[in-house]
């Protein structure tokens, strides 16, 4: 009797673009198109740096507050649900932005889409690995791509943001968090879509706790990485404007930025299958590191462009590799759970940087404060392989 063996089902890579949508609202709309309006906002509202750093301060404390309720919402509620609603108040809370100019309304508005983006966020990764749970070959390419939704959402906040602000001048910027909003609610479908037909066990509440034995040294590194990773894509543009750049060329940089990070997974492929997720950690935190340093040392022309792809290259491969490192170290019923404790540390440096950066720029200049976001990102670069070295000849 002959047998035929079926083939191997297909494996197609979809999916995970359409939940990669995701972050394209909660992070590429949400919260870095935040540094294409600031220079705008800072302008109009008459803001310091301070001031104007506070804005991102209170998107990062609200994804703080959504990354540790999430981690309890968990136990009633399933990754999927928790993710749809996220994604609901992200987008309600970008159009709801435009509707004051006062601190305190800005400041909540900004807190709420935090709260909704570390939902989405983090609950999004646990749909991406259940999705891909039985192909181990694809696994890390899927969930780079997941994160790299985030690269569509920078170029898409650019080309809606850069041309309307030069056209209508500093007070269109609610105008401009209304489109950002309308772009947010039809970009938002497909992941919709794609939540509600999750299953499984990773989709399911656990009242499981989890253990961080092994995971303290990437945890730290991550959190270092968010304190300095924040402050380049909090004020470049604004620097590039100090500088006496044109708002085209601005916009140019933020397109290059944003395509890095949308082919990011393709480049990192193998690292993401194949690397020990730390040492992936480590190498995308050096890539960062470069880009942000290119324009300190010489900020021309070449040099911000440059600087922009070899950032957006490696930024998102470091929640890449800790989404991997969770996905190999955690039960799948802890998966979404374990993406919240990294970024409940991943939000608060995130509080940290642009406040502190701020800071730093109005008592010295903003290049001090770029110097300081590169300082932050190379201790996150040896802080992993300093665990490496440690779990491998460990003290006796």
């Amino acid at each position: 009797m002959n047998t035929r063996l079926s083939p191997p089902p297909i494996v197609t890579l979809w999916p995970a673009f359409g939940l990669g949508l995701s972050v394209a609202v909660s992070v590429g709309l949400a919260r870095f198109s935040y540094a294409l309006i600031l220079p705008a906002m800072r302008v109009d509202l008459a803001w310091n740096y301070a001031q104007a750093g506070w804005l991102n301060t209170a998107n990062a404390l609200g994804y703080v507050a959504g990354a540790v309720s999430g981690y309890f919402l968990l136990r009633r509620f399933s990754p999927a649900r928790l993710f749809s609603t996220g994604l609901y108040l992200t987008v309600l809370a970008l159009l709801a932005t435009a509707l004051s100019a006062e601190l305190v309304w800005l400041t909540t508005a900004r807190f709420l889409s935090g709260i909704g983006a570390a939902w989405a966020f983090s609950c999004g990764v646990a749909l991406v690995h259940n999705r891909y749970s039985h192909s181990p070959n694809h696994g890390g390419t899927a969930t780079g791509l997941f994160f790299a939704g985030a690269g569509l959402g920078i170029a898409l906040s650019g080309v809606v943001v850069s041309p309307l602000l030069a056209r209508l001048g500093a007070g269109a910027w609610p105008q401009a968090w209304i489109l950002l909003g309308l772009a947010a609610a039809l970009l938002s479908i497909w992941p919709l879509r794609e939540a509600r037909r999750a299953s499984g066990v990773v989709n399911t509440p656990s009242t499981r706790n989890i253990s961080m034995h092994g995971l303290w040294t990437p945890l730290l590194g991550y959190f270092v990485f968010a304190c300095g990773y924040i402050v380049y894509m909090t004020f470049i543009i604004a620097w590039m404007r100090n500088q006496g750049w044109p708002w085209y060329f601005g916009l140019s940089v933020w397109l290059v930025l944003g395509g890095g990070v949308a082919v990011s997974p393709f480049a990192w492929r193998r690292a993401l299958n194949h690397w020990p997720p730390v040492l992936t950690l480590s190498a995308s935190c050096l890539a960062t590191l470069l880009g942000a340093a290119i324009p300190i040392m010489d900020p021309g022309l070449a040099e911000f462009l440059c600087s922009a792809a070899i950032f957006g290259l490696g930024v998102f491969i470091a929640p890449s590799s800790i989404a991997v490192l969770v996905r190999r170290e955690m039960p799948s019923e802890l998966w979404a759970k374990g993406m919240t404790i990294f970024t409940v540390v991943f939000a608060l440096g995130q509080v940290i940087g642009p406040v502190a950066a701020g800071w730093i720029a109005d008592v010295t200049t903003l290049n001090g404060a770029m110097l300081f976001g590169v300082a932050l990102l190379l201790v996150a670069t040896l802080l992993p392989l300093a665990g490496m070295a440690s779990e491998q000849h460990p003290m006796h």
